[in-house]
């Protein structure tokens, strides 16, 4: 009794421990530290989390799913960027690194960070810092399944579209934000105010350049923070944009303008600018201003303005009212936008559906109004249905300076301008471009921020100049040479010092040539996922083309020596062909199946500090890529056997030498491929492009001359030799290629002259039947210049006449071969 009583009272504690613990689970939300902590008290901050939790639970105290749960927020402590590293890269390590922990369940990101890895040309550079393709994916919920997108429909779409990939939602909008100027407002009559509101009624004609300049003539100074990256790089582009069109509707070019001719006088005026912004013109000084700084430096006026977020209109409120805030938009109205999403994490232990729901109650229109009102925040509302829309109505009625704002502002979308088919995606940008930035203020050095800005946007292979030039001429090149190898295996087909290899064989091994040079284009622009999947294919095809056949013509060398004559017809068109076709198609398939059933994407090697060049690749690209290889490796290891054996049967090994020329090919474009993605050529690249083009060219131009282009050369230059012979009598001395058949003008004289002193001089051969000779040598000349126009078959050159007199011409000995 007393066992069963402790067993009851044992169940009945984890009973209620579990709905202890689930009266008390957490959702744990991670928040990126508030800018300007020096100047907010840290009970600021502290009440907006007991605000948020809060009003979190009122509004779940009647949803049985989630009044088990509370908020738990967490600041990730952001510091600013002071010693030249970049602390967006720890940071974005960081969140990677908890959310695969499960230390949080939702996190706030902004734009910049959310979907930054996503970008046609995607980084190596990523995975090997984080171990992950796409983190964004791989670590953040699709919420799609559980959230009704028309519930999302009162949110800004460029603001909702920008939490969204491949129309799936990932990110549920949670704040919006651009760049204000604050100024003084303090109702005295001074000649300093008086200037200040000239400045901001001018403020939609000045440029940043001119703003400073009036600035300047007025004694006004300006205290700008540049410390952060993120203030660094819209500084940057909204003094960019006051100049140029930075959209691709308007100048598809205009990354450029960071690089060409003119962008030295770019760079000048803009770090002239940004010395003006510290006191002494301390170059070193401005750049390390935090937005502490410039909020000191206003507050003391030596600042005409404070440039900060238009959510920092807390700090104003108090003293101005909602309706009175002393804000401006920057010069020429243009104004970087930020944008804020609540996320989930795909690791928690929560339940997804859970977690969108929060998500939810979070960003609905009440909770934005909430934290607007309680905290100064940006709803991320549609304000274009302001007029039918009883929220909207309502913010701006509170908010009438916001609105008004909102309403003048041409928004810069700092996403959309450093975003491209070939540019980097946005993490490197953030990672790299601001530092690089802040190097070149202090260094003052043209070509390297120059040289950054183009390995952002462009690929080495871009502009390869003459040099390109010249690559696709020797490509052209060796390609004319093997259509015309094609075109005269075919017409010589039944000549028997080209029948011996097989010409139809042939002719597919050289059309694999073929397609191995085109597959280099692959590396040039313009890059498609169409265009990945395409020379997949080709590659495929023309590996199968070469090596299948090839062991092909390898069989019919073997069975040649073994048998002394030719495979017979029957088996050669069936067996063989039936093979052939099957392993050509066993790759090739594999591969279609691939091009089908995986997603394709670019991966860059190199980064913004090195120049860049795109490799297709496919998901579970090692795996599948390991099976083809394997499949490959096995031809390659059983033709060699087969080659291997077939030398043993040969007098001499290398009479058949040639066939692993084949091999070559192979090679080639394992180094070509090495060479190309991995040098770091800078300015000389260009030359080592033309150089591996080159080297490829010239493998492919041998392997296709000494397998059937030698041949045909011969044939070309001798034709009076009769082969009929030895084709019928011993056809295995027409398979070696021999040191003086490669050498075809001193074979055409040894041959000339050996013919005629041997029947000249011998008398056993005279005595055989070969009288007359010096009498049809004439006769057997004009049947070989017969050949030359009419254009009989090659076979019969010279036969025809020759046996018409009777006269047998001397058959070329087997050495000679």
């Amino acid at each position: 009794m007393g066992i069963k009583f402790s067993k009851i009272f044992f169940f009945i504690l984890i009973y209620l421990s579990s709905v202890l613990c689930e009266e008390n689970q957490k959702i744990k939300i991670c928040i990126k530290q508030q800018d300007m902590t020096d100047s907010v008290s840290f009970e600021y901050w502290e009440n907006y989390k007991n605000e948020l939790k809060n009003y979190f639970a009122e509004k779940v105290k009647d949803n049985e799913k989630l009044n088990n749960y509370e908020l738990d927020i967490y600041f990730y402590p952001y510091l600013v960027e002071t010693d030249g590293q970049s602390k967006i890269f720890d940071y974005i390590n960081n969140l990677v690194d908890g959310l695969s922990n499960k230390e949080y369940d939702m996190i706030i990101l902004d734009e910049r960070i959310l979907f930054n890895d996503i970008a046609l040309m995607e980084s190596e550079w990523i995975y090997k810092n984080i171990n992950y393709r796409q983190p964004s994916l791989e670590l953040l919920h699709d919420l799609s399944e559980y959230i009704n997108k028309k519930d999302l429909n009162f949110h800004d779409p460029k603001v909702l579209s920008y939490g969204m990939n491949e129309n799936k939602i990932y990110g549920i909008p949670f704040e919006y934000d651009f760049d204000v100027l604050y100024y003084h407002k303090d109702g005295e009559i001074s000649n300093e105010n008086s200037d200040t509101l000239t400045l901001i009624e001018n403020m939609e004609d000045y440029t940043w350049e001119s703003l400073l300049k009036q600035m300047d003539k007025n004694g006004q100074s300006l205290r700008v923070s540049l410390s952060d990256d993120n203030d660094l790089l819209n500084f940057i582009i909204e003094y960019t944009s006051n100049n140029y069109k930075l959209s691709v509707k308007n100048n598809p070019n205009y990354m450029k303008l960071f690089y060409n001719e003119s962008s030295s006088t770019y760079y000048t005026k803009l770090r002239d600018l940004v010395k003006s912004f510290s006191q002494n013109k301390d170059v070193k000084s401005a750049i390390e201003s935090t937005l502490n700084d410039a909020y000191n430096s206003f507050l003391a006026k030596n600042s005409t303005f404070f440039k900060a977020k238009a959510s920092h209109n807390f700090l104003f409120k108090s003293k101005y009212g909602n309706d009175g805030i002393p804000l401006s938009l920057p010069p020429k109205y243009q104004s970087a936008t930020t944008n804020k999403y609540l996320v989930a994490n795909k690791y928690s232990d929560i339940k997804p559906d859970l977690l969108a729901e929060v998500a939810l109650i979070l960003t609905d229109k009440e909770a934005q109004l909430f934290r607007a009102e309680k905290y100064g925040s940006i709803p991320t509302f549609d304000f274009t249905k302001k007029d039918s829309d009883q929220y909207l109505q309502d913010y701006c009625n509170n908010n009438p300076v916001i609105c008004d704002a909102m309403d003048k502002m041409e928004k810069l979308y700092i996403r959309d301008i450093f975003s491209s088919d070939t540019m980097v995606p946005f993490y490197e940008i953030l990672c790299f471009i601001p530092i690089r930035f802040k190097n070149y203020f202090l260094s003052n050095d043209l070509e390297y921020i120059k040289s950054s800005l183009q390995n952002v946007n462009e690929f080495v292979t871009s502009n390869l100049g003459i040099y390109g030039t010249l690559s696709k001429i020797s490509v052209l090149f060796v390609i004319g040479f093997c259509c015309y190898v094609i075109f005269m295996t075919y017409i010589l087909k039944e000549h028997p010092y080209i029948k011996v290899m097989s010409p139809p064989y042939c002719n597919l091994i050289v059309i694999g040539c073929i397609l191995n040079m085109i597959k280099l284009m692959k590396f040039n622009p313009p890059y498609t996922l169409k265009k990945i999947k395409t020379y997949l294919f080709i590659e495929t095809l023309s590996t199968s083309l070469i090596f299948i056949p090839m062991f092909v013509i390898i069989y019919r060398i073997y069975y040649i020596y073994k048998t002394k004559s030719l495979p017979k017809k029957s088996t050669y068109k069936t067996l063989f062909l039936i093979c052939v076709i099957a392993a050509i198609f066993v790759g090739v398939i594999y591969n279609v199946a691939i091009i089908f059933n995986n997603k394709f994407y670019y991966e860059t090697v190199g980064s913004v500090s090195d120049t860049r060049i795109p490799i297709g690749y496919f998901s579970n690209y090692e795996t599948l890529n390991k099976i083809y290889n394997g499949y490959l490796t096995i031809i390659f290891i059983t033709i060699f056997i087969m080659a291997i054996y077939t030398g043993t049967l040969s007098k001499r090994f290398l009479d058949i030498s040639y066939i692993f020329v084949i091999y070559t090919t192979n090679i080639a474009d394992y180094i070509v491929e090495r060479l190309i993605t991995r040098l770091k050529g800078s300015m000389y690249y260009p030359m080592f492009i033309l150089l591996i083009v080159l080297f490829h060219c010239i493998v492919h131009f041998n392997c296709v001359y000494l397998l059937i282009g030698l041949r045909i050369y011969f044939i070309k230059k001798n034709p009076r030799y009769n082969f009929d012979n030895i084709y019928n009598t011993n056809v295995a001395q027409l398979i070696p290629l021999k040191y003086k058949t490669k050498t075809m003008s001193v074979f055409r004289r040894f041959s000339v002259l050996s013919s005629t002193s041997s029947f000249n001089n011998n008398p056993s051969i005279r005595s055989g039947g070969a009288s007359g000779y010096n009498t049809n040598y004439k006769a057997g000349s004009q049947a070989a210049a017969s050949f030359k126009t009419s254009n009989s078959n090659i076979r019969n050159i010279g036969v025809t006449s020759f046996k018409s007199s009777n006269t047998n011409i001397r058959s070329i000995p087997h050495q000679d071969f």
